[in-house]
């Protein structure tokens, strides 16, 4: 962990136009938690490009969108991952700066001004802020990433090198979409993030955590099924098979395997204890090529469990 370079003039000697940004956000059946996000999007980001990717909803978000939003192009897409609908939007960006978010993030007045900022080192790939729940607290994201905040806090930095950032908010340039591609829809949720801050990395840029807060409710619109577990650990094995040496592979997997092995005996409930036998099964059979979704995240892959 280090400070990142300081090279970066003061916001004020170039004051971009926000023109300059797109800000794609992702929805999913949350109405009302979009039109808050819209409405802060609005007083602290009015003049960016703004659009809607909206994933399947059965409701008619878009077209209470056009009549509270008129400013904001709506889409819609099917429901099949993450980072298709990210990758959906992405497509319809035009601008020199790219901001993806969900649409349960909360920005603050300077979030936008500050992650652009950072981008003007053209050694910066992409950009992150730190993130508070609804309660105020930080966000448990995992440890590296409390380390990540502590050290902020201690240090007052500005913004540090990380392995990743999180993938409810980030900010990338045109020059680094082109050159490393969008996010992979093959990891269909969870991990799409991590291995889409690994290539911008891999291709010679920094990923960039900024002091700058939002906030982030986290989960709104994250059905309950328990595919969605199974998914998090085949995808978190997966970007080991491309990232990772055959060493960390072989540990990875023994280690999930002990996890599964034991949470399918002492899981609170049935449906936990069911979703860890299948994560215990696949990696013992290592059968992680398949995900356990069908067409879309509301719909299993029947090849699956054969």
């Amino acid at each position: 962990m280090r400070y990142a370079d300081a090279i970066v003039p003061p916001l004020s000697s170039f004051l971009l136009p926000l023109s300059s940004l797109t800000i794609v956000v992702t929805h999913y059946r949350t109405p009302e938690i979009l039109w808050e996000c819209l409405r802060r999007l609005e007083l602290h980001a009015k003049d960016a490009v703004k659009i809607v990717v909206d994933a399947d909803s059965q409701d008619d978000t878009l077209e209470e969108l056009a009549k509270r939003f008129p400013e904001v192009t709506g889409v819609w897409t099917e429901n099949h991952s993450l980072a298709n609908a990210v990758n959906t939007g992405l497509k319809l960006a035009k601008t020199p700066y790219v901001l993806q978010m969900n649409a349960d993030v909360y920005i603050e007045e300077d979030t936008v001004s500050a992650m652009l900022e950072r981008l003007q080192n053209p050694r910066v790939g992409m950009v992150s802020p730190r993130c508070k729940d609804k309660t105020g607290k930080w966000q448990n994201q995992g440890l590296p990433y409390q380390r990540y905040y502590q050290y902020l806090a201690l240090t007052k930095a500005k913004s540090i090198s990380v392995s990743w950032v999180h993938g409810c908010c980030q900010m990338l340039r045109r020059d680094v979409l082109e050159n490393v591609g969008g996010m992979n829809s093959s990891y269909r949720f969870y991990n799409e993030d991590i291995e889409w801050s690994w290539r911008v990395r891999k291709a010679g840029y920094t990923c960039e955590l900024l002091s700058n807060v939002v906030t982030h409710l986290g989960g709104s619109s994250t059905p309950k099924n328990p595919l969605f577990l199974v998914e998090g650990y085949r995808g978190g094995f997966v970007l080991s098979q491309h990232y990772k040496s055959a060493l960390y592979q072989k540990l990875h997997r023994a280690v999930v395997i002990a996890e599964a092995g034991y949470q399918s005996r002492f899981a609170k409930d049935d449906v936990k204890r069911h979703a860890y036998k299948t994560i215990e099964k696949m990696f013992r059979n290592n059968q992680v090529d398949e995900s356990p979704f069908g067409e879309t995240l509301g719909t299993a892959n029947s090849q699956f469990t054969k």
